[in-house]
């Protein structure tokens, strides 16, 4: 078993995450009766300012939201105040009553403070998210990790309200998944940007860097972008078997099978290994013949005695405007990182071990952000691939760097969105799967443990400490009721992980003490 041996984390302030607050709703019903579809909701916004509220439709599970909601009436459109019990209603008799994919998005109009966005990266989280990724992670040596890492991530997506799915192949035998999660767009649904990285490791390594560093850093851009809509819609991909047989597995998978014609990818942003950095002279190397493809490039890296402190931003072709964005973004928010740029208009065999190759293949923008690999990382593909060689400062500056890139390219708006696949003849009431959240969290007195629809389910609770002890635990026989509250007020201030088991599955949640 994965021992759960977290870092402390460094949780922002109310007042930090304000200033960038959107309007919020909540308490989301949905009602349907004959023809009619009757949403109620409650509407929040920090600055007190009029709110537009737009209400979006389609066929349940589409792509796209075309269908045609201008006949919508109540607390829709611009002008709106915060309160209680806003009411939307939509004939929706035009369509086949064969179930719906709906949207809200409320918005005050308000630029987003991308450097305030960008601030809000955490080095902290990131360490202790890669505290639990890092592990062989492979299918023969160590599927148990590697299915605890893909739970990871999953959870992750479907904590930040993600349309999130698995990708299901066989592989020799082994059940490998992609997972994918997709932020859905509030105008152009249907183009989508993608940020990706794999998160299984060779046999033998724990994978810090490879990939680790890339599965918490796409985590860590998701939370901070998560509460913003965005015009465009942004999936977040963990591949799976970037490192089996003849590697790229998962990702050649993605583009044969998840490319649809209903859909654009407008760029990729793929993460590999963005943890190494160093500034001791000659730790940086080059493929052979690099010198003569690049001398720009390498007259650079002469300059600066051929040290390791950049993250490699690499394009082909199409990409370049991509790459370039990639560059001023980190130039304009994260100016102490320092970002090479290289673009190729030919298939290098050293440029294409990542996967980003298949999207290159299929002419589809697509970016490699790495630190260089074994050109740098002198524990690559070894046992000594530990957070403890990482510098988590660059890492969270490349981070930062792709939250900004993001913000300007998908179209980040001020404004929040909910959505819901609902059936024709089930009334819902904020549809809730069988999923775990909790609030308040961090907490000093008690935290709500939710469990929507495994209400009727056994489970099993158990709060675990730094040391991988159990501090407290209860097991729920058919609870009946969708939520358990757990006393933390007589627990030491700091860092917990939550554990829950039903008969199907585990979760496992992190939890802050405050006091």
């Amino acid at each position: 078993m994965k021992r759960f041996l977290p870092l402390l984390l460094t949780f922002f302030t109310l007042s930090a995450l304000g200033q960038n607050q959107p309007p919020t709703m909540s308490n989301i019903q949905v009602g349907i009766a004959g023809t009619t579809i009757t949403l109620t909701y409650d509407l929040a916004g920090a600055g007190g300012g009029p709110i537009t509220v737009a209400f979006r439709a389609g066929e349940k599970g589409s792509i796209k939201l075309a269908y045609n909601t201008s006949n919508a009436a109540g607390d829709i459109g611009p002008g709106l105040s915060a309160g209680a019990g806003k009411q939307i209603t939509w004939d929706f008799s035009a369509y086949p009553a064969a179930g719906f994919r709906l949207q809200l998005v409320a918005s005050d109009g308000q630029a987003v403070d991308i450097q305030a966005l960008v601030d809000q990266v955490d080095s902290a989280r990131l360490k202790a998210d890669l505290s639990f990724i890092e592990g062989v992670r492979h299918r023969n040596g160590n599927p148990v990790h590697l299915q605890e890492t893909r739970d990871f991530i999953q959870n992750h997506f479907v904590e930040h309200h993600l349309e999130t799915h698995l990708q299901e192949f066989d592989y020799s035998g082994y059940a490998a998944a992609n997972i994918i999660g997709r932020q859905i767009g509030t105008e152009s649904e249907d183009s989508v940007f993608i940020l990706d990285g794999h998160f299984d490791t060779v046999n033998g390594a724990p994978g810090a860097d490879d990939n680790g560093s890339a599965v918490a850093g796409f985590m860590e851009a998701l939370r901070i972008l998560a509460p913003y809509g965005f015009k465009k819609s942004i999936k977040y991909i963990g591949f799976d078997l970037e490192e089996a047989g003849p590697g790229l597995v998962g990702s050649k998978r993605y583009v044969d099978e998840m490319l649809v014609p209903e859909e654009t990818t407008a760029g990729v942003l793929n993460f590999e290994m963005i943890g190494y950095y160093t500034e001791v002279p000659n730790t940086q190397v080059m493929p052979a013949g690099f010198n003569l493809l690049f001398p720009d490039v390498y007259q650079d890296l002469i300059a600066d005695e051929f040290r390791g402190n950049f993250i490699t931003d690499v394009s082909y072709n199409n990409s370049e405007p991509l790459a370039d964005a990639f560059l001023g973004a980190a130039a304009q928010y994260v100016p102490g990182l320092k970002v090479v740029k290289i673009h190729t208009t030919t298939l290098l065999p050293d440029l294409l071990r990542s996967d980003h190759a298949w999207f290159w293949y299929s002419a589809i923008p697509a970016l490699m952000i790495t630190d260089g690999a074994e050109f740098r990382n002198p524990y690559y593909h070894s046992p000594q691939d530990k957070s403890e060689f990482l510098d988590f400062t660059f890492m969270r500056q490349v981070v930062q760097a792709t939250v900004a890139t993001l913000a300007g390219q998908a179209g980040i708006q001020h404004a929040t969105t909910w959505w819901t696949d609902t059936d024709f003849f089930t009334p819902v009431k904020e549809v809730l799967p069988c999923e775990v959240s909790l609030s308040p969290n961090p907490s000093g007195d008690f935290i709500r443990i939710s469990w929507g629809a495994c209400a009727n389910s056994e489970l099993e609770y158990e709060l675990i400490g730094l040391q991988g002890q159990t501090v407290t635990g209860k097991k729920v026989v058919n609870p009946g009721t969708p939520e358990a509250v757990l006393k933390v007020r007589d627990l030491p201030p700091g860092v917990y992980f939550l554990r829950v088991n039903s008969a199907e599955r585990q979760w496992v949640r992190k939890v802050a003490v405050s006091h």
